[in-house]
């Protein structure tokens, strides 16, 4: 199977007092060689409290297990040398395995309840992300200058060069804090620091009364930084997006002078909207770096079991972010991150929630993007996180549902497909403050959840290859050529959806279509394969715009955590479901006959005549799935380890069990 295994992993996963440092038994557990093992070393001082290795000497002991935590499943934290880590690496590499150095932007911890920073870090405050408060969050912001006004991205780029030759790692995993700010753009930050490069870097000028430099003054910082939130939101999300990307544009060429490599975290696991908006990072630009691959932050299970207590149900979500990344940056390799484990975070999915676990892994390997090299998957493999602690039994249960995520390939997708647009992506980035309305992210999202068939994506430039139902969303956002190319759809029937502008009225009566609803409603027109329109149906305007109206939806709080949702514009119900029904009706995909508001299917045609359904239950109880393929079943085969009995159709239809939050894989023949 042509798929990349992955491991993330702390050094307490291995074991310096053997000469091998533990590898060997730790292959042995493993069962496979990945392709790539990342070991996590937790803070920037791995880099920047570098010695060189001339000398042995130790490690922070903050490096030599995540947050210097004291033991993990199988043994206590070891202190290691630098001569112990070189070692480590050499025997990995021994086993074909590519090896990687990563880190997050964080360097506080505990040791016995104590609490400890680490040493380069702490004595660097300047770098600090800044609220604009004025109250400094803890964390390094690669973004900023040191003190005596140099970029801190020149040091870390001589440093980290120094440590990956050193080691001779063969990469570098950027993670979480150097891919993308830890708060939002709507808080943090604000910085005499970054508002200074924005000013320099994008051209505007501070209102009167605003100061350019103002630290240790909160009051005047919140003034300045509420200024630009609300009047230089754009240029604010612009500046950030060019500096991560210059950040990244810059590093490469350094690694790759080294003969390394790189992937990236992806961002706080936000599709390419919520990237831009929230943290200003535009993923067009990261890929533009010349990185090796994106590390997507897919972690559903822990957030499923709820981990760190939230109550946040992802899956869906999830999916619907890993399949517009790869729309909006189809020729980068996606690697979704699998939330198997984590002792220092406190959550144990293969432990507490497998069901959600499996369900992960089958659903981020079966989401696909059609294009001129033909339908192919989002997603290129899995980063198992974290690999410590795991038993053989364990990791031979991951290692058979990764294989049977990735088996084969299907010849067709049976459902529709959602037409992706890089400009309906920066229309809706714009329009987005004033109106609060959807970006196509939301529409899929939201059209999977309430059983949709959509797991395909299609560029708007890709449309002649494309066949069946589609679905478009933003039609007023698009341009003349993309507009054209979509009402000139012909291979099936198509779901389109947007405001009704003067230009798409326009465009729609020189196009035969005649459409009366209000100025600006979103509208939902059904066309059949002919481009005759069939249905037309407007959303509903109920408690749409909160009592202040577009006045308020500017001045909503955006400073929120990626786990809170932002504000959306009202969809109606009654909109909703016909969007829904219409796809699901027209898309040729099984009809669920029971338990619809809990079963939902994702359907595969591995070669005519053969079908392999995943069929997914969103309850916490097992449920009955029971489908109509619409065509007569002379076979069923269970895939998966449960239902452990036969599946005996009846004409076009059978029925099984799916456990809670779960999912059954079946293949069915004609």
């Amino acid at each position: 199977m042509d798929y990349e295994k992955w491991v993330w992993i702390e050094l307490i996963g291995f074991d310096n007092t053997e000469s091998d440092f533990g590898v060997t038994a730790y292959m042995n557990t493993l069962g496979f060689s990945p392709n790539g093992i990342s070991l996590l070393l937790f803070t920037p001082d791995f880099v920047h409290a570098h010695k060189g290795m001339e000398q042995e000497y130790w490690l922070p002991v903050e490096t030599c297990s995540y947050a210097a935590r004291p033991y993990g499943k199988l043994r206590n934290r070891q202190e290691w040398t630098n001569y112990q880590l070189l070692g480590l690496v050499k025997e990995l590499q021994k086993h074909g395995i590519d090896i990687y150095c990563s880190f997050f932007n964080l360097f506080l911890y505990r040791i016995d309840g104590q609490g400890r920073a680490s040493e380069w870090c702490a004595a660097h405050p300047e770098l600090y992300e800044m609220r604009k408060t004025g109250e400094a969050f803890p964390v390094i912001n690669p973004l900023k200058r040191l003190k005596d006004g140099t970029y801190y991205e020149d040091l870390f780029i001589r440093d980290l060069t120094t440590v990956m030759r050193d080691y001779n790692f063969d990469g570098y995993h950027g993670a979480d804090g150097y891919t993308s700010p830890r708060l939002s753009l709507a808080e943090a930050d604000y910085s005499d620091d970054m508002v200074g490069q924005f000013i320099r870097l994008s051209g505007v000028e501070l209102a009167e009364g605003l100061k350019e430099e103002c630290d240790g003054v909160p009051q005047e910082m919140e003034k300045r930084g509420d200024w630009i939130w609300e009047f230089k939101r754009m240029e604010w999300i612009r500046f950030y997006a060019d500096r991560w990307g210059a950040f990244w544009q810059k590093i490469m060429p350094a690694l790759r002078k080294e003969g390394k490599k790189a992937v990236l975290n992806s961002v706080w696991t936000r599709d390419p909207f919520e990237a831009l908006y929230r943290y200003g990072v535009d993923y067009r630009l990261l890929a533009a770096s010349g990185v090796d691959g994106f590390v997507v932050e897919s972690v559903a299970a822990s957030c499923s079991a709820g981990a760190g207590e939230i109550e946040y149900e992802p899956g869906t979500e999830f999916m619907a972010m890993l399949m517009t990344i790869k729309a909006y940056v189809p020729d980068m390799k996606l690697i979704c991150l699998n939330a198997i484990q984590d002792t220092n975070e406190q959550w144990d999915a293969i432990s507490h929630a497998p069901t959600v676990l499996e369900r992960d892994i089958f659903s981020f390997s079966n989401i696909y993007l059609q294009d001129r090299e033909g339908v192919r998957r989002c997603s290129s493999g899995f980063v198992a996180c974290l690999g410590d602690g795991i038993s053989r039994d364990s990791w031979e249960w991951i290692l058979k549902r990764w294989n049977l995520g990735y088996k084969g390939q299907p010849e067709s997708v049976i459902g529709a497909s959602f037409v992706w647009s890089d400009n309906g992506l920066n229309g809706s980035l714009e329009e987005y403050p004033s109106t609060r309305d959807w970006p196509a992210y939301k529409f899929l999202m939201t059209f999977i959840d309430h059983g949709a068939p959509l797991h395909t994506m299609v560029n708007v430039n890709d449309l002649d290859l494309a066949s069946g139902m589609i679905c478009v969303t933003g039609l007023h956002l698009l341009p003349e050529e993309e507009l054209t190319r979509v009402l000139n759809y012909r291979n099936g029937p198509s779901l389109l959806i947007g405001k009704m502008t003067e230009r798409i009225s326009q465009a729609a009566a020189s196009a035969g279509l005649n459409i009366e609803c209000k100025p600006d409603q979103l509208v939902g027109m059904v066309r059949d394969r002919t481009g005759a329109v069939v249905q037309v149906f407007s959303n509903v305007h109920d408690g749409d715009l909160l009592h202040g109206g577009m006045d308020d939806l500017l001045h909503l709080n955006d400073a929120k955590s990626w786990v809170e949702p932002l504000y959306f514009s009202k969809l109606s119900g009654e909109f909703l479901n016909r969007c829904v029904q219409t796809l699901a009706g027209d898309s040729g995909a099984p009809i669920s006959l029971r338990n619809e508001e809990h079963i939902r299917t994702t359907t595969l045609e591995i070669q005519p005549g053969r079908w392999r359904i995943l069929i997914r239950n969103l309850h916490m109880n097992y449920k009955t799935a029971h489908l109509d393929v619409g065509r007569a079943i002379a076979k069923v085969s269970v895939l998966t380890d449960f239902p452990g009995i036969p599946i005996f159709p009846v004409g076009s239809e059978f029925s099984l069990y799916v456990p809670g939050r779960g999912m059954v894989i079946v293949e069915i023949e004609f």
